[in-house]
């Protein structure tokens, strides 16, 4: 991990610095249990090294921090080449792809044991702990957990010992129902159809995105649901449809308790529209997982887009962090993938509505007594209008910079970043030089990065290359150097001049990774593009140019690139009915 997450400052840094820092640190933490003490036999269990310690290093950071939200938090991408998201969300994107793989894989080269280090071995098998620990219950779990330590401590393991250390201490045949999470890849989509008689018929199949003629499979999903209002109940679905029986035809049913498990659920008309008005009986982490599933079945062409913006302008008046998080990642993907459109403003009108009632809420300045995410949710207010071109953020941004030139002290350390980003974003060349020279001048890691994260949302395509060309300089660490050009990529609307760039600078770009970031660097700058030509391009390059040990980050990319070329085809039609209808 970069050395800026080591050290927080409690006068300079901001509360998002402070919270990674913790949860980085809480992780690596976590691996003098699951990783030192407890070693995993070979690669292909590398997931009881690094699932364990995300695991871990989350539930502890849940204790400390209940604030936090932890399990519904906007993580910060392992490198600037993704997007923000909620952590099992993230995992669940790559699970629906073809080029997924199970969580247990056979590792046989080191190129291949490199290309484990994903989300899938991460966030999934964090994920898939969290919704085991859940089924199990907590008491049984650490019991298992902590025979498991103790049967093996100072040796290696492979999933098998886990399995049967949390057998012996639940009783249940723990290997049977995690083999199909852990052997086989992907993740199920439960559907539920209300039925005469107080019945409700569940049928689970596999959750595809842009994944034609997937094989299909069958999970032994340990599921939660509950009437709203009412005791949350647990079924083991081991076949491919259940019945739940003596559920009111006039009350809402949730699956997926508190979406602790690692599922999509597909409701039909009737439980969908008793959930919307159920909405304000629900807690923040079942209304963030009902806007995740609906947003997926909107990506899979489950779904119209109008279910997912119809259940966000149905939401109660909220300034929870994590929900207007998950809506503010939504619009910021959609505005990215409209990059060149002509009905890219009309959207970002569609999207400030949504947007400016929270922020009229929280205003620019703290409140006494006000929720302590508070200053989190106003600095990605303040960011995510800034990005959609909101003239009144825009210039409250320009207006506080000018006092933070002046005066520093101004500028509290939550809006820095926001602040600069969305200055950086509509610069001029005295505002980008100006930008540049506190750069070269702060002894501060984290103001560092804030300055030339500014300089990479530059939307000025003159600015843009001044700001690339600086990643063969060494005015930034090597580490920090190479995603700056990743930065340009995903933040200036510039994927193009970002790639030309890379492409003239490969050999000197790549000197500053290793042998593992290499063959994820050129084709994580393709992710950003939403123009079907541009999948065949990369394969071509990679073809041309780069190591067979890439083919798998290529894949990915094509895949990308090609979801991205079809979803924006369909997405801008449906958003153009949604916005007329007058809904905003």
């Amino acid at each position: 991990y970069f050395e800026s997450t080591l050290l927080f400052d409690p006068k300079n840094s901001s509360a998002d610095t402070k919270q990674h820092i913790y949860e980085v640190l809480a992780h690596e933490m976590a691996h003098m249990w699951f990783g030192d003490l407890v070693t995993m036999a070979w690669w292909d269990n590398l997931w009881l090294n690094e699932g364990f310690a995300s695991w871990m290093g989350s539930k502890c950071t849940v204790y400390f921090n209940p604030q936090w939200e932890v399990w519904l938090a906007r993580e910060l991408p392992r490198d600037p080449t993704r997007r923000t998201g909620i952590a099992k969300e993230a995992a669940m994107e790559g699970d629906a792809r073809s080029t997924t793989h199970p969580i247990q894989q056979p590792v046989a080269t080191e190129a291949e044991a490199n290309s484990a280090f994903d989300d899938i071995t991460y966030k999934k098998g964090q994920s898939f702990l969290r919704m085991l620990e859940s089924f199990l219950g907590e008491d049984v779990f650490r019991d298992g957990i902590r025979r498991y330590i103790a049967a093996h401590k100072y040796s290696n393991t492979t999933t098998a010992d886990l399995w049967n250390a949390l057998s012996d201490a639940s009783n249940k045949s723990v290997g049977e129902i995690a083999a199909g999470w852990t052997e086989q890849p992907g993740f199920p989509v439960v559907n539920v159809k209300r039925e005469a008689d107080g019945k409700v018929r569940l049928t689970q199949e596999r959750f595809t995105v842009n994944f034609k003629n997937a094989p299909p499979l069958l999970w032994q999903i340990p599921l939660t649901y509950s009437v709203v209002g009412g005791t949350p109940a647990t079924l083991l679905m081991t076949d491919k449809t259940a019945t739940l029986k003596n559920i009111p035809a006039d009350r809402a049913l949730k699956l997926n308790v508190n979406g602790a498990g690692n599922y999509r659920v597909e409701y039909d008309a009737p439980s969908w529209q008793l959930l919307l008005k159920a909405l304000p009986k629900l807690g923040v982490e079942d209304r963030v997982n009902l806007m995740s599933d609906a947003w997926a079945l909107v990506q899979a062409a489950r779904a119209p887009v109008s279910l997912y913006f119809g259940l966000v302008e149905k939401l109660p008046d909220s300034t929870d962090l994590a929900e207007r998080e998950q809506i503010m990642n939504v619009l910021g993907f959609v505005n990215g993938l409209l990059v060149g459109s002509s009905e890219r403003e009309r959207f970002q009108r569609y999207a400030r509505s949504l947007l400016r009632p929270t922020f009229a809420t929280l205003g620019w300045e703290p409140k006494p007594n006000e929720p302590s995410n508070a200053a989190r949710l106003r600095a990605s207010l303040i960011s995510a209008l800034g990005h959609l071109n909101d003239s009144e953020v825009l210039a409250g941004c320009r207006e506080r910079f000018q006092k933070y030139l002046a005066h520093p002290a101004s500028l509290p350390p939550d809006l820095r970043a926001p602040v600069l980003a969305v200055v950086g974003g509509y610069a001029d060349e005295k505002t980008w030089n100006k930008l540049h020279e506190l750069g070269l001048k702060t002894t501060s890691i984290e103001d560092q990065q804030n300055y030339y994260n500014a300089l990479a949302g530059a939307s000025d395509p003159k600015l843009v290359k001044k700001t690339l060309a600086i990643a063969l300089t060494d005015e930034l660490p090597t580490s920090r150097a190479i995603f700056l050009v990743s930065r340009v990529a995903r933040d200036s609307d510039h994927s193009d001049i970002a790639w030309e760039f890379a492409k003239a600078n490969m050999k000197a770009l790549l000197a500053k990774v290793d042998a593992a970031g290499a063959n994820r660097y050129a084709p994580s700058l393709f992710t950003f593009f939403s123009d079907g030509s541009r999948a065949d391009e990369i394969k071509k390059y990679a073809e041309k140019t780069l190591a067979p040990a890439s083919a798998p980050e290529v894949a990915k990319a094509v895949d990308e690139i090609q979801f991205r070329a079809g979803f924006r085809e369909r997405l801008v039609s449906q958003l153009l009915a949604l916005i007329h209808s007058g809904a905003k």
